[in-house]
Order: C-alpha cells, then sequence, then structure tokens
C-alpha cells in the first residue's frame, strides 16, 4: 500500500487537534511555540515518512472524532 506524502504521515508533523498540526523540522532552529502550523493535508520537500506513526495518529484523530461528535449534540 503506498501511502501520500501528506504532513499527517510525516515524521516531522505533530498534529494538534483533527485539523491541523505543527512541523518540527526544524526544531533544533526554532522555539516550540514557532513551529509552522500545517494542514494535516498539506505537504512539503522535506516530507519524510512517519512509518507506524501513521497508524496512531489516525486512531487519534479518529478517537478525537468521536468524541467532538458526542460533545456537539
Amino acid at each position: 500500500m503506498v501511502q501520500e506524502s501528506t504532513c499527517l504521515n510525516c515524521k516531522f508533523f505533530r498534529p494538534e487537534d483533527i485539523y491541523s498540526g505543527r512541523c518540527r523540522v526544524d526544531k533544533a532552529t526554532l522555539d516550540h511555540q514557532r513551529y509552522p502550523v500545517m494542514r494535516n493535508d498539506d505537504c512539503c520537500p522535506k516530507w519524510k515518512d512517519a512509518g507506524q506513526q501513521y497508524y496512531i495518529r489516525l486512531g487519534w484523530l479518529k478517537n478525537l472524532k468521536a468524541k467532538t461528535s458526542v460533545t456537539d449534540e
């Protein structure tokens, strides 16, 4: 199965909510509050495969979506 090169399955991406997260590719040079905000489906030339972490993120997002749909009702 071939995965797309999106932020959600990038090693440097840290999700913050169901739509976006922060790119930590420049971790050594930026303060953690200044990491660029990226959407889950964005991509960039610095993409690096996150491996199994991608599936962990999908589970976390699915759980978060379920929780937000319950609180919206």
